[in-house]
This record gives structure tokens, C-alpha cells and sequence, in this order.
């Protein structure tokens, strides 16, 4: 008996190590991680302090179609801890008053699939001339109401007031924010039946654009990567919130150094 009972102790550990190798893994290829040596560091806008704000890699819906990532390997936004879902936040402010002053209206969205192989969370953010804003809610609406055929266990439509009291943790699913209004949300039960190019082919169906632009994610060339990074950088300075953080350490910095050379 005893034995048996080491035996079944071993398999258990057998088993959790195998995952626990798995997930390190998944840390040492991803591309998203900040430290991560496939990081494509020349698309970074700004870095606060649990996330950043880059423009993407691929030829994007538009020249500024951006992510917000948390610096650390997370699968999914309603597994993030408090601090950082209210940075993420941050950037979505600053980005809404930017593109406002474009006379412009946008979308923030997170495809959160296949959560059981840890891919990397980032919610993609992409800007639309305002009167095509102001009808993406009903494309979006009718679209989800559409999707995975007619028997879910799940809802098919959330009305999202609160996404991370909304979704179970380690269920997949799919969200989108219409600005910084709420908006709706999608648990995902057959990935077979719920494309990775859901949001993409809608957006890009609202804004006439060829196949092309959402069928197929291909790194773009590095000059025109850096070409958006650069232009987008210069949009975003004035508001810039990382800015104060940098600031405002400089200051504590140099009051640190003041009261250590008064007290010699």
C-alpha cells in the first residue's frame, strides 16, 4: 500500500514539473515579456511601470494601431493584478484624448484564447473616424450574437460593466471597449468556430479594407515598424503620463541626495 501511495505521489509531481517546464518555456519564447531578448524593443512608445504601450509589428488596420502589455507574463487581463489592469487604463485615457483630437473615435479589444497554453495578454487599440466609431457597437453586437452556432452553455453576449467580475479566470474569451465606454464580451467555447480574426475582420469590413489587412498577421519590414514607432512617439509626448513617474522619481532622487549630503 504504501508504495502504491509513493508511487501515485511521484506521478503527481512527475506531472507537475513536466507543467511547470512548460510554462518556463512559454516565459523564455515569448516575444512580449520586457526582458525578453525577442522583445521587438524599436516598437515601444513608452514604458510605465508594470506595462508599455508599442505600435505592431504587422501592417496594422491603421499607421497607429497599438497594444498596451503588461511588462510581465500574464495569459489574460482578468488574471492581471489590481495595479496593473489600472495602468492599462492609463494608456487607454491618454489615447482616447489623443485620437479625440483627431476628431477621431476608437476601439480597444483582447483576444484571450487558448489561456491553458499562457499565451501573453495585449489589448490591441485601434482608432476609427468618429461616425464609424459611433456604429461599432451594433456591428459588434450583431456579429457576437452570431457566433459558435446556436447551443452555448455560455451567454454569447456580455454586457460588460466590469470584465474581471464578469469572466471566469482560465475560461477564454473575447472583449471589446468602445472607447471608454463599456462594452461587450464573448466566452469562448469552441475555437474552432471563433476565429483568432474576429475583431480584425470586422474592423476592417467597417473600414473597407482588403483581406489582406486581417487575414494573416506578417511582421512588416523593420524600416516601416520604425517609421510608425517614431511618428506615433512624437504624437504621444504631450501626453505622456509615464512622463510624471520619471519626474517625479528625479525629484525624489535628488531630495534623497540633498538630505544625505546635509547630514555629513
Amino acid at each position: 500500500m504504501g508504495r502504491f501511495v509513493v508511487l501515485i505521489e511521484f506521478k503527481e509531481f512527475s506531472s507537475w514539473m513536466n507543467e511547470h517546464k512548460r510554462i518556463e518555456r512559454s516565459f523564455d519564447d515569448c516575444s512580449r515579456c520586457i526582458d525578453s531578448s525577442r522583445l521587438a524593443k524599436h516598437n515601444i512608445i513608452a514604458v510605465g511601470i508594470n506595462t508599455y504601450l508599442a505600435v505592431v509589428e504587422w501592417d496594422g488596420l491603421d499607421d497607429e494601431h497599438l497594444i498596451i502589455v503588461p511588462t510581465q507574463h500574464c495569459s489574460s487581463s482578468i488574471q492581471l493584478d489590481e495595479n496593473v489592469w489600472d495602468e492599462m487604463r492609463l494608456w487607454r485615457k491618454g489615447l482616447v484624448a489623443l485620437w479625440k483630437e483627431q476628431n477621431r473615435d476608437c476601439i480597444f479589444f483582447e483576444m484571450s484564447r487558448h489561456v491553458d497554453s499562457n499565451p501573453h495578454v495585449y489589448i490591441e487599440c485601434v482608432p476609427l473616424e468618429q461616425e464609424i466609431g459611433e456604429m461599432s457597437p451594433i456591428y459588434f453586437k450583431k456579429a457576437i450574437n452570431e457566433c459558435e452556432g446556436e447551443y452555448m452553455d455560455n451567454k454569447k453576449l456580455i454586457e460588460t460593466k466590469d470584465l474581471r467580475r464578469q469572466i471566469p479566470k482560465g475560461f477564454s474569451y473575447f472583449a471589446v471597449d468602445f472607447g471608454l465606454s463599456n462594452g461587450y464580451a464573448h466566452v469562448i467555447e469552441s475555437h474552432d468556430h471563433f476565429p483568432a480574426t474576429f475583431a480584425t475582420e470586422i474592423i476592417a469590413g467597417m473600414l473597407d479594407l482588403p483581406p489582406k489587412k486581417w487575414r494573416k498577421r506578417e511582421t512588416d519590414e523593420m524600416s516601416k515598424q520604425k517609421s510608425r514607432a517614431e511618428t506615433f512617439k512624437q504624437l504621444w509626448e504631450p501626453y505622456d503620463w509615464t512622463k510624471r513617474l520619471k519626474n517625479s522619481e528625479a525629484t525624489s532622487s535628488a531630495g534623497s541626495s540633498s538630505s544625505s549630503s546635509s547630514k555629513r
